[in-house]
This record gives C-alpha cells, structure tokens and sequence, in this order.
C-alpha cells in the first residue's frame, strides 16, 4: 500500500476543499440564491449546481486517497490517481462548456465585474485539476 497522506493527495484534498467551500461562498448570496428575480426553479438548478460540485469534490479525493487504503496495482493506482484528477475537474469542465448555450452570459448585467468574468476562475481550476501527470509523482 501506498503511503496515506502525501503532497500529492493533499493537493487534492485542499483543492477539492476550497473549491466546495468556494462555490458556496460565490453563490450564497444575492447574485444567485437570494436573488429576488430568480424564479424558484432556478434556484433549484443552483442548488443541484452546488450539491454537485461538493459530491464531485468527495468522489475525487475519495480516488486521490483509495490507493492508501486498497491494495492496488502501480496500473489501478494510477488510474485512481487520474479518476481523480478527472472528476475533479467536471465541474469547472461544465462552467466552462455553459456560456455555449443560447442566452446565457458570465453575469446578469447588475452584478458584473469589470476585467474579471467566471471564464478566468472555471478556465484556471480546470486547467490545474486536469493535470494529472503532473500530480502522479508527487502522490507516490
């Protein structure tokens, strides 16, 4: 068995960590949530949006740190590692992919932020958690 915490899998772990807790923290508010001009049913994809993301963030590290805990493969270790990294990064993957469907835009007109859009956040997370060859070394 593999060793149980490495930096690897801690990287992992802080990035799936962050990443659940952020996702609340951007959307628990009166952008989305709260927002008096959501209808309820909208609300409710924004619930199922983030419930996702944190059950996606649970499914990667569970993957990340399988290979301390079974006894795998160097091959079934290392595909765990890239499950990981993969479902790790489905969802930014989908915040990326939501600006293709018809009317849609990076912020409803009041909230937007000059110079920064959810492009720069959703491109930047994907980009580091689909990296996994990067992480295979330091995980062992």
């Amino acid at each position: 068995m593999a060793s149980s915490l490495t930096l690897g899998r801690g990287l992992f772990f802080l990035g799936n960590l962050l990443y659940s807790a952020g996702a609340f923290a951007a959307d628990w508010n009166e952008t989305h949530i709260h927002n008096p001009k959501w209808p309820p049913h909208a609300r409710f994809h924004n619930g199922q949006t983030m419930s996702l993301g944190v059950l996606l963030s649970l499914t990667s590290t569970y993957f990340a740190f399988r290979p301390a805990f079974s006894r795998l493969t160097p091959g079934e270790a290392r595909h765990s590692v890239l499950s990981a990294a993969v479902i790790g990064s489905l969802y930014c993957a989908a915040g990326v992919s939501a600006i293709f469907y018809p009317g849609t835009h990076w912020f409803d007109p009041e909230y937007e932020m000059k110079g920064f859009t959810q492009r720069e956040l959703f491109s930047g997370v994907s980009e580091r958690k689909m990296k996994p060859w990067s992480q295979y070394e330091i995980l062992y």
